[in-house]
């Protein structure tokens, strides 16, 4: 008998023009895979309750992710604010990397991360 699949909804914004998204992950093992994301209204996440979804753990993409709905970019960047958006509005500034946050508007230097901790709401 296979193994039940787990799978969420975990909500985002386009950084470019801060439109919000869905992205569909899938838990394979202990990393979390980015599998689909989509446009999606804001009311719609709170009516289906995506706001409290919470994503733990390593997250990488599948191969046919076709990343953010709006503007294309497949990766993503984790404000301090907890929140995430696409990584299209990712600005260098010699050798760092700039990002305004679309969710809370704060500006923040890039760094790695191995781990991240993500969980919805406030549209």
């Amino acid at each position: 008998m296979a193994g039940s699949l787990n799978a969420k909804i975990i909500m985002a914004r386009c950084s470019k023009n801060k439109k919000v998204f869905g992205i569909r992950v899938e838990q394979r093992g202990k990393d979390w895979i980015r599998t689909w994301a989509f446009p999606m209204d804001g009311d719609k996440a709170k009516r289906e309750g995506f706001e409290t979804n919470t994503v733990t753990g390593s997250m990488s993409q599948d191969d046919n992710y076709p990343g953010c709905p709006h503007c294309g970019s497949a990766g993503f960047v984790q404000c301090f604010c907890g929140k995430i958006g696409c990584n299209g509005g990712v600005e260098k500034h010699g050798k760092s990397e700039k990002y305004v946050c679309p969710w809370c508007n704060e500006e923040s230097e890039l760094k790695d991360a191995d781990s991240f901790d993500i969980s919805g709401g406030g549209y």
